[in-house]
């Protein structure tokens, strides 16, 4: 007889969990890191699709899968209607679109320094907004927020996945800050301003020079004279890029310098709720592996 009676609440668990924490929404997430919250926020109740995304949000070009999936799709998650533009042709229906630039503050784009062909970016925004922990907390609220109010018989696990997530974020910041905490005033160059989230959170100072991929063919030799001498001066010999197509060779600015990639999406790094944690870490290993060996 006990051994019936376990039995029964045993299946009753299991039907409980089985009904109360699944979910028939789709849901689609448009690059690595959004995904990534996304699925911490939807852990065990159902998997977010993620775009097949290039290696830049920038340049994205549609797959039919890609379209299929955001046509079928109940809410979609994605960082900003400047960043992401295609996402607005899918706003059909009962579909939710939620632009998760509104849940946090942004911060205005920064000039380029020396390219003579660089347009004005006054009224341009940085959408790299996920390279803050702090922002990221936010949109994971921002998630939990919305899938709650959508699927309302989960809103309890949506939202304890989302204080599990928000601690583990937590904790690798944490680990982050101690680790970065000795190169605070180290100068260094990037190729591709999609680090000011990062650098304000962590304390990292500005960089010396913002280039930009096409700054080769348009610098002239005043500014590369110029560029030199800041490096030489500022004892710079890290040069921080987001791709291994960049046209800039260190070389040619100093014979120390060197160029490091930070990867603002984890074009390598595995899909999943994991996968933001280990992106943010990722960047924080090579600024610090970078600033060791210029040292």
């Amino acid at each position: 007889m006990r051994h019936l009676l376990a039995s029964f609440l045993s299946l009753l668990f299991t039907l409980y969990h089985s009904t109360a924490f699944s979910s028939n929404l789709k849901i689609v997430a448009t690059i690595k890191p959004v995904h990534s919250l996304v699925a911490s926020v939807t852990d065990g109740i159902s998997k977010p699709l993620l775009l097949a995304c290039t290696a830049s949000v920038h340049d994205h070009a549609l797959k039919p899968s890609d379209a299929s999936n955001l046509e079928s799709s109940d809410v979609i998650f994605y960082v900003d209607d400047n960043l992401e533009t295609f996402v607005k042709t899918f706003a059909r229906g009962n579909k939710k679109l939620v632009q998760l630039s509104k849940a946090v503050n942004l911060l205005p784009a920064r000039p380029h320094s020396f390219s003579r062909h660089i347009i004005h970016i006054q009224d341009e925004k940085d959408l790299h907004i996920w390279l803050s922990p702090e922002n990221a907390k936010n949109m994971i609220l921002s998630i939990s927020t919305t899938l709650s109010r959508i699927d309302k018989e989960n809103s309890y696990k949506y939202n304890q996945n989302a204080m599990r997530a928000i601690k583990k974020i937590d904790q690798e910041a944490e680990k982050i800050t101690r680790e970065l905490n000795g190169f605070k005033s180290k100068k260094y160059i990037v190729t591709h301003d999609a680090y000011q989230y990062f650098e304000k959170y962590f304390g990292l100072s500005h960089p010396s020079a913002i280039l930009s991929i096409e700054e080769d063919a348009y610098m002239g030799m005043r500014s590369l004279m110029k560029l030199r001498k800041m490096m030489k001066e500022e004892n710079i010999k890290c040069i921080f890029s987001s791709s291994q197509e960049d046209s800039i060779k260190p070389k040619s600015l100093s014979n120390d310098a060197k160029m490091v990639i930070l990867d603002p999406i984890g074009s390598d790094i595995e899909p999943g709720k994991e996968a933001y944690l280990a992106i943010i870490n990722d960047i924080a290993q090579n600024f610090k592996s970078c600033f060791i060996g210029s040292q």
